[in-house]
């Protein structure tokens, strides 16, 4: 049976909070996210206090939350505060007056803790398993090591954006003095983290509303064909000129960066000087965003609470797995089109030559090719590339999700073409669509009839005289099959530039 499960983040920038349905390590969506804007630090300076303005934001919030979870009969929640509440000598009256007025027990992480759960949401959200995490908010940054894909030791700093601006810079243009105070802060509170250093095969995962919205004006200035940050590579020198950038400008001339929202004009220079420092003390040249953070992480621990650690095992399983239960499509159809589609992969490898990199996405897509059945028959193949491409599908890159939605899209008819998601391709995946697109297509209609007639497929090759005989293995009556995929081996035969001939074969039991 369903849960349902409220979490609230109260950051020192921002405050949101996201419900999520879910049935205990098996499926999970996110059903709601609010999104305020508090500015709980505001005003803080060195008196360590929070603000009348940031308290009343706060508690507005707060009492905003409870009215909801109230109305939507949501029992089940959990509200974590973190830096501002955390360094603020009053912090604990707050805390207190959010108890009494909604009835909630909130939950004041130690910067630890905050890194900690940070860090599992970056994990379970890019499948990072070397290297670290930072997690820069609007009043601290998170600093963990990942080993082994797990989190491990960690730092919090005080470097978040809206504290930089608060102390250093102001939230207008800046001064050169200014930012060379911040600029020696940022190198003296990192050098005590002398393990923060990249090493060889180590990688760099950043999260936060600062970092998503550098990715978001890097993707503008370049017209990254997808919307959506998870997974996205950030160079350090994209970095480095946005921080070169920003602290030049006013307030107004920021505001008319494209990507950049707006509630962030004000404190984007900060955070990007910072994320500039990371850069140049760790030694990285780029980093990776991750769409998910602490909020996702405290929901992780509950998720997969039965596992030794809160960590999917395979996330690039888990991940197609999860969007297709969402949509009834984990079933006996799909996944017996995507045996099929592997079973062509494996035995065609002599003659297409993919990398083995390409099989999982072809997996993915076999498995998704249906999602968009929800909404309409006829038109199924581009719903699914539609919900493919705009769910995410975390553990998957952004070239790796446009193949996967390409497949989906081509897996009945059309001629494969990566058409505005082609900035994404490189000459290989050029040349790996058509061939994938073609196995998909014709174990789709191998099993036209739902009824895995067809139990698998023996490919007969002879490159010397340029033809191939895929040999079907009937367990009945497939005419009808064989007459439908018959008359869509184009995209194979054509990919693979052979003469293609479809057979009737018997099975006889064997494995498949």
């Amino acid at each position: 049976m369903s849960q349902r499960l409220a979490i609230i983040d109260l950051g020192s920038n921002t405050t949101r909070l996201v419900v999520y349905e879910y049935q205990p390590g098996y499926h999970f969506h996110l059903v709601e996210e609010v999104r305020e804007v508090v500015r709980l630090r505001e005003g803080m300076g060195n008196g360590m206090a929070l603000r009348a303005a940031a308290i009343e934001r706060g508690q507005q919030a707060m009492r905003m939350f409870a009215s909801f979870c109230r109305s939507q009969g949501i029992d089940d929640v959990v509200m974590t505060a973190t830096s501002a509440v955390r360094d603020a000598r009053n912090g604990d009256s707050f805390l207190a007056r959010v108890r009494a007025e909604t009835g909630w027990a909130p939950r004041l992480l130690s910067g630890e803790e905050e890194g900690y759960f940070g860090a599992l949401g970056a994990l379970n959200g890019t499948g990072l398993a070397e290297g670290f995490v930072v997690d820069l908010g609007g009043g601290s940054a998170q600093i963990v090591e990942v080993r082994g894909g797990l989190p491990g030791r960690a730092v919090s700093l005080p470097l978040g954006a809206l504290r930089l601006s608060d102390l250093f810079l102001g939230y207008d243009r800046a001064k050169p003095a200014a930012v060379e105070q911040l600029n020696a802060f940022l190198a003296e509170q990192l050098a005590g983290v002398d393990w923060f250093r990249a090493q060889p095969g180590d990688g760099l995962v950043a999260l936060g509303g600062t970092v998503r919205n550098l990715a978001r004006i890097d993707q503008a200035a370049t017209s990254f064909p997808l919307d959506m940050v998870n997974s996205y590579v950030l160079s350090g020198a994209s970095v480095q000129e946005m921080a070169g950038r920003f602290w030049h400008m006013s307030q107004k001339e920021r505001l008319k960066t494209p990507g950049l929202d707006n509630d962030r004009a004000d404190i984007i220079q900060s955070g990007a000087l910072a994320f500039a420092a990371l850069l140049r003390h760790s030694g990285f040249d780029s980093l990776t965003i991750s769409q998910q953070g602490l909020r996702e992480g405290i929901f992780y621990q509950r998720f997969l609470a039965d596992q030794p650690q809160p960590v999917f095992a395979d996330l690039r399983q888990f991940s197609p797995l999860n969007l297709a239960r969402k949509f009834d499509c984990d079933n006996v159809h799909s996944r017996h089109v995507t045996a099929l589609s592997l079973q062509l992969f494996d035995q065609l490898q002599p003659v297409h030559g993919l990398d083995a990199s390409y099989r999982p996405l072809l997996w993915a897509a076999g498995m998704l090719h249906d999602i968009g059945m929800s909404i309409d028959f006829y038109y199924h193949h581009h719903h699914s590339a539609y919900i493919i491409q705009n769910s995410g599908l975390p553990g998957y890159a952004p070239r790796e999700l446009a193949m996967i939605a390409l497949l989906a899209q081509y897996h009945r008819k059309g001629s494969p073409k990566a058409g505005p998601l082609a900035a994404l391709f490189n000459a290989e995946d050029q040349r790996a669509l058509p061939l994938l697109a073609g196995m998909l297509r014709l174990a789709e209609f191998l099993e036209r009839g739902r009824s895995q007639v067809v139990r698998a497929v023996r490919c007969h090759l002879d490159l010397a005289n340029g033809w191939l005989q895929i040999e079907a293995l009937e367990a009945g009556d497939a005419r009808m099959e064989l007459w439908d995929a018959s008359r869509n081996l184009d995209v194979l035969q054509r990919s693979l530039n052979l003469h293609v001939e479809l057979v009737s074969g018997v099975w006889l039991g064997e494995e498949e």
